[in-house]
């Protein structure tokens, strides 16, 4: 996140200078009354500034508002980018400074490495545009380490002793151990983790996924529109699973991984005439129902439907499986000209679900219709249907005047927008 801050460094020059004013004065005057060498004091006040200036002033970069959310996906393969470059460069400077001065590089490197965690925390925490990242941690501590790593060899080779090593050691992993236990424990409870869509588990197995329905879905584009079909676009709805083709001639979708189409239709639906009379529609209807439903047709009744006559005849077929008389909810409607041609189709693959018993008949459903109603009812058919609350239950679909009205053939409760009504 430090690249927003580098865009805007005329602004972040405003803000730089005070701050190291307020950094540096006090550490002078505090270093020569303790007759302490000012200049490396001074630097690390300066460059303390700088972290603080960059990385802690607010910005337009990232959300605002959105809560707390940190990306912990992994920082290694981000560490080479320009962004955490310039983010290990910037805690070098005052690592460097701060092993010189108080000679404690274990120490030292326990607090900027925890430090820089707090700062990635604010980041989060504190609605200021600006985005917290693992990386941005990773790098951050990285340049630390070399920092320290720095003063440390320059205070040998200039014969300055680091002070007291084991009690430092001791220091260092103390800090470490708890300022990292604490920083973990906050973002846990306090901070949303976001992960990119490309580094989460299965994300290779939901590309592939896609790229198998892709296929799926343009095999059946060109069984149905025919030999010239182009798909123009696909469209995979990863949170379904429908998958959509749009085509030169018209658009076709299904559900993926079941592999179950749903419907298509060719845009130019006038129906051309041609030499095929009913019995030849049918049997280009069973081929393609054997292809792409075999699951559904299995046991199911054929019906057909004529509109027209002659060589601009219309065939829809309607497959619908019954068990006991009752309609389960399988549906199945293929349109075919009279030049061969499927001209849409609809379908709805649904497995017979386990039902009650029936226990109100046809006459008893139709004198409840008529009390609930007040119209004459016309006719009637027994058909699964999926009630709000009840699941899968037999109802009764009563035909009335201008609408049906429907009755659950296990209590006789009329049923409303998908609820039985008490």
């Amino acid at each position: 996140m430090i690249d927003a801050s580098v865009q805007a460094i005329p602004g972040l020059l405003v803000w730089f200078v005070p701050i190291a004013l307020c950094l540096a004065v006090p550490t002078v005057l505090i270093a020569r009354a303790r007759r302490k060498p000012v200049t490396v004091r001074a630097l690390l006040a300066v460059c303390s500034a700088g972290i603080l200036a960059v990385t802690l002033l607010p910005t337009d970069g990232g959300p605002v508002g959105d809560g707390a959310v940190c990306d912990l996906s992994s920082p290694f393969p981000q560490l080479t980018s320009s962004s955490a470059l310039l983010n290990v460069a910037l805690f070098i400077p005052a690592s460097f400074f701060a092993a010189l001065v108080f000679q404690r590089p274990l120490t030292t490197l326990a607090v900027t490495a925890v430090g820089s965690g707090l700062i990635e925390l604010i980041q989060a925490e504190g609605a200021m545009g600006r985005s917290c990242s693992a990386t941005d941690i990773v790098a951050n501590t990285t340049g630390s380490l070399i920092g320290v790593a720095a003063g440390t060899v320059w205070c040998r080779r200039t014969g300055w002793v680091t002070r007291r090593a084991k009690r430092d050691a001791l220091w260092g992993a103390t800090l470490a151990v708890t300022g990292s236990a604490a920083l973990i424990a906050t973002f846990h409870s306090s901070v949303t983790p976001y992960i990119p869509l490309t580094q989460r588990p299965g994300f290779a197995a939901a590309q592939r996924a896609v790229e198998g329905a892709d296929a799926w879905i343009t095999e059946a584009a060109a069984y149905v529109f025919g030999k010239g079909t182009q798909v123009e676009q696909t469209i995979v709805a990863k949170h379904s699973g429908l998958v959509t083709a749009k085509t030169n001639r018209g658009e076709i979708t299904g559900w993926w991984p079941e592999k179950k189409l749903e419907e298509a239709a060719f845009t130019d639906n006038r129906a051309e005439a041609g030499p095929l009379n009913q019995t030849q529609a049918e049997e280009i209807s069973t081929r393609f129902v054997r292809r792409w439903f075999p699951a559904e047709v299995l046991g199911a009744k054929r019906t057909v439907h004529v509109s027209g006559s002659g060589k601009s005849a219309v065939y829809m077929f309607t497959y619908r499986r019954y068990r006991k008389g009752l309609m389960m909810p399988m549906r199945l409607n293929v349109t075919v000209t009279s030049n061969g041609r499927i001209m849409n189709f609809t379908a709805r693959a649904v497995k017979d679900p386990k039902l009650p018993e029936s226990t109100v008949s046809k006459d008893k459903a139709a004198r409840l219709a008529r009390t609930y109603t007040g119209r004459t009812v016309h006719g009637a058919v027994l058909l699964a249907q999926k009630v709000k609350g009840q699941g899968w239950r037999p109802v009764w679909m009563m035909g009335v005047e201008n609408g049906d009205v429907f009755v659950d053939a296990v209590t006789g409760l009329r049923i409303s927008q998908g609820a039985l009504v008490r």
